[in-house]
């Protein structure tokens, strides 16, 4: 659902995401996905360990 989201967000802000930053949009894509799976493993793991999950 989050990569259906943020593909869809580059799609339809595409030009305006190109003026602001000047990234490959791929490339950007990328980096989101890379920092949401980031931030889902360390909640996971502080979930884990206060016994929450």
């Amino acid at each position: 659902m989050m990569a259906i989201m943020s593909t869809a967000i580059a799609i339809y802000f595409g030009e305006w995401i190109k003026v602001v930053i000047p990234l490959n949009l791929i490339a950007l894509l990328l980096l989101v996905q890379v920092v949401y799976i980031g931030i889902r493993c360390y909640v996971k793991d502080w979930q884990e360990e206060r016994g929450y999950f």
